[in-house]
């Protein structure tokens, strides 16, 4: 046989194989092009890439249930080689935080598929049947959304149970449809098909006679175009009303309650009152429409928890002109604020509630401001808590920093921080110092008249009321103690370790003049201590007898007893000096 036969036998055997090649593969799934004849088609080319462009509308899945149990149920065929991506979300611009079902079959150069609940990632089911795609028979393609969240994918002809399921314990409510593909991959999808029981077009809307205050709703979602920030808006009005203030001083922690109103300008839902009747719609957090942008309130010297505000028991009100208010009427917040001067137990206290907002103006790329509403104004009356912390003031002032950060969060060590423009909230607060001053006080300046008077008693008696004030001031450091910060060992705490050493100074004292008294040394005193005795000066002083002939002759007989006489009045104007200068310097003021 020739070259020439021989190439003609192997050209016509290669096609013969290629044409048996293409009929094998395009029985794969039973798919005839009568199927695909009611179809609308798209076709992604290969530069089209990883976005969906296109969104089509379910309205409502209200005409694509299958039966009874189904939420939704749709029917594609798609031409691909790979990456076969079908979104379906709740809203025509989603945000690749926000919760989808993204449905991908052939993934991984058409190795596995998969469903995720985000754009791109989060995997929730996951099928490694590979090759599932082919760019010369169409893949049937079904996905079934059960009333009880369980969302499945099917393809038809492949395997009678599904491909990829997933029960979502809380089930997304489906409004938009969208493809795409991934790198270079093109492909071509049939969409809206009928099923083969003559189903009506699955993504025909169907036409509702809306009421007047539906429509609106329906139009306010559409132009708050997915919570995006108004483009004009650069401030957003404050306006407050405190309700209660208590502090941790253990903790040092303020908890602050107050009634927030916030308001701005939002010109993109607009409407005019006069063709409905409507001025205004109020909104609680539950029944509000999805997309509307709210401020983001941020609190940035909060303790122990986020620093953002979340809130759900708000009220919302949009007026016809743009003009939203929202009402908060319970934000608690909890921030730090350390007692610095120690001066327990009266203390009074600055403690700041720095707020701001995350949100930047798309224009101007400048933070939004919180601007008080000087129309409002600020709570003068005294308001006071169940506690030993008094509210004395408050105070408002903004925020001015030098630098021009353009970012609330720092890169380096992921800190919130404050820019121009955030509000500070001053409270002055003070402790309730009436309580010290009669539980610790008053005992500690009983005890020290006691000591006093114990200088003019004698015997057991003496020293019996110096061991009552010895008791009565270990009972008083243990309720200080209690009370007391452990940081630093604050000025009453001092005066109660001063007295205490005094009663214990007293006590020994006690014992000693009784020795000199009742058991004085036999040998008579120094020469010097005798002189000293006799000094008329010195006696006038310690408000003694000067001596005339009878004191002096009972002053040689008994010198021991007349010097113990001497020594406890001289320490008896000590104590009382040492006590003055304690309840000087280390009592509270009040």
């Amino acid at each position: 046989m020739n070259l020439p036969s021989l190439y003609n036998s192997s050209a016509l055997v290669l096609f013969l194989t290629v044409i048996f090649t293409v009929q094998t593969v395009a029985k794969k799934y039973n798919v005839t092009l009568a199927q695909m004849d009611n179809c609308k088609e798209l076709y992604l080319h290969s530069n089209s890439g990883y976005a969906y462009r296109q969104f089509f509308h379910i309205h409502k899945m209200a005409n694509n249930k299958f039966d009874a149990n189904e939420r939704l149920h749709l029917k594609f065929y798609v031409l691909a080689d790979m990456d076969a991506h079908i979104l379906l979300a709740t809203n025509d611009k989603p945000r690749s935080k926000d919760r989808v079902y993204e449905v991908v079959i052939g993934a991984g150069q058409n190795s596995f598929s998969t469903i995720r609940m985000h754009m791109g990632s989060q995997r929730i089911s996951t099928n490694q049947d590979p090759n599932i795609l082919s760019f010369l028979d169409p893949t049937p393609i079904e996905i079934i959304q059960t009333k009880d969240g369980i969302i499945s994918v099917y393809i038809t002809g492949y395997k009678k149970e599904p491909l990829l399921s997933y029960n979502d314990s809380e089930p997304l409510d489906i409004n938009y449809l969208s493809f795409s593909s991934f790198g270079m991959a093109k492909a071509k999808w049939f969409y809206d098909c009928q099923f083969d029981d003559g189903f009506e077009e699955e993504m025909e809307e169907e036409l509702h006679t809306l009421d007047p205050l539906h429509s609106l709703m329906a139009n306010i979602s559409k132009n708050a175009e997915n919570e995006s920030i108004p483009l004009n808006l650069e401030s957003v009005n404050f306006a407050f009303q405190l309700k209660s203030v208590a502090y941790n001083h253990e903790k040092s922690i303020l908890y602050t309650r107050l009634q927030l109103s916030l308001f701005w300008q939002d010109p993109r839902l607009e409407w005019n009152p006069y063709e409905n009747g409507i001025g205004a719609i109020s909104f609680t957090a539950n029944d509000a429409p999805t997309g509307i942008w709210k401020p983001d309130i941020i609190v940035l010297n909060a303790a122990h928890r986020s620093h953002l505000l979340h809130e759900p028991e708000v009220s919302l009100v949009i007026y016809a002109n743009g003009s939203i208010s929202l009402l908060n009427t319970n934000a608690e917040f909890a921030t730090w604020c350390v007692d610095t001067k120690r001066n327990w137990p009266h203390e009074r206290l600055n403690c700041g509630l720095i707020l701001g907002l995350e949100s930047f103006s798309p224009i101007t790329h400048e933070p939004i401001t919180l601007e008080y509403d000087n129309a409002r104004p600020l709570p003068v009356e005294p308001f006071n808590m169940l506690s030993e912390w008094h509210f004395r003031q408050i105070s408002i002032s903004v925020i001015a920093n030098d630098n021009n950060d353009t970012e609330r969060n720092s890169r380096r060590d992921a800190i919130a921080r404050s820019m121009n423009g955030d509000l500070s909230l001053e409270f002055t607060i003070e402790r309730n110092g009436v309580f010290y001053k009669n539980v610790f006080t008053m005992p500690l300046l009983a005890c020290e008249t006691l000591i006093v008077l114990s200088f003019l008693l004698r015997g057991y008696r003496r020293g019996g009321l110096i061991l009552v004030v010895f008791l009565v001031i270990s009972l008083g450091v243990m309720f200080v103690t209690k009370h007391a910060p452990t940081a630093y060992i604050p000025n009453t705490l001092h005066a109660y370790r001063y007295v205490m050493c005094m009663a214990t100074f007293c006590y020994l004292l006690h014992v000693f003049l009784m020795w000199l008294e009742l058991y004085p040394p036999e040998t008579e005193p120094r020469e010097w201590m005798m002189t000293l005795i006799n000094v008329s000066t010195l006696r006038l002083i310690l408000c003694m007898r000067i001596t005339d002939c009878d004191e002096f002759v009972s002053i040689q007989t008994h010198p021991w007893r007349e010097l113990a006489k001497m020594i406890n009045n001289i320490c008896f104007i000590t104590v009382t000096i040492l006590i003055g200068v304690i309840d000087i310097l280390l009592l509270p003021k009040f």
